[in-house]
């Protein structure tokens, strides 16, 4: 079904899992090549690359780190050079500075991208390697030949009301605890990523110009409407809604998602 919102045509498209096997259970994932880089103010993105071809970069979410994406790598690689990245902060890369930021994570990408020598690439983002992944291909359109956006927000308020509040909380916990520990004060500045302004607007959305997938499912944290805004906002993008699943799609339903992203990659538009 072919939707006209704004100046831009999107294709909207709800899943039909019916006749679909649901498969739920772990891929096999073995060790890739193990890298890291010295950034421009001396942190340290610690990466992993897996297989080869095309380059295909996977960008986690908040709290996470590269692992997350064990049931989407061996899938991948078989494929493309597969670039699983630990964001600024995360797993083994480390954040010299006092604040995080998606520009500031978009520039590591770019330096990531000077390291690697790569011209251009496909980006995968979650959550808020999703809002990196948009920051990124906003800034630096000519890098990003396809890009897929799982559960990002451009704004705070597309995340849904009850998990701000819980959000706001825990901010607020982890920066009293950050007074008294190490560990907490580090914690502190990437929970305020989901807290504070992302940094990101529809103006910057409308510059990217890679083939999009924005694909969610019906249940996730991120509002349909904010997710179906971000595909009408893209100039080329398709919105796929998967039903009955939530944040995590990636990871409880590694099937579909992996199969939905690979046509969208190989075929153009997801089917």
């Amino acid at each position: 079904m072919l939707l006209f919102l704004g100046k831009n045509r999107y294709t909207k498209r709800i899943l039909n899992l019916d006749n679909r096997i649901l498969v739920k259970g772990s891929f096999i994932m073995e060790h890739g090549i193990v890298k890291s880089i010295i950034l421009s103010d001396k942190s340290v993105l610690a990466y992993e690359i897996f297989g080869t071809g095309f380059p295909f970069i996977l960008l986690h979410g908040n709290g996470n780190d590269r692992t997350y994406f064990a049931n989407q790598i061996p899938f991948f690689a078989k494929q493309f050079k597969v670039i699983v990245v630990d964001s600024r902060g995360h797993g083994k890369s480390t954040g010299e500075l006092s604040q995080l930021s998606y520009r500031l994570m978009a520039n590591d990408l770019y330096e990531l991208f000077q390291a690697e020598h790569l011209k251009q690439a496909y980006i995968l983002g979650f959550s808020d390697g999703a809002n990196v992944a948009m920051a990124f291909s906003a800034s630096y359109p000519n890098k990003v030949t396809k890009l897929v956006l799982n559960a990002g927000n451009y704004s705070v308020s597309g995340v849904k009301l009850g998990v701000r509040i819980l959000t706001d909380m825990q901010y607020a916990l982890v920066k009293f605890l950050g007074l008294f520990s190490s560990h907490f004060k580090k914690r502190k500045h990437i929970v305020h990523l989901m807290v504070a302004p992302t940094g990101l607007s529809k103006e910057m959305l409308k510059k990217i110009t890679a083939n999009t997938l924005v694909i969610v499912g019906k249940k996730d944290i991120i509002k349909i409407e904010h997710s179906m805004a971000i595909a009408s906002t893209i100039p080329k993008a398709t919105f796929v809604l998967i039903p009955n699943q939530g944040h995590l799609l990636a990871k409880k339903l590694p099937n579909v998602f992996n199969e939905e992203v690979l046509h969208f990659l190989v075929g153009g538009e997801s089917s």
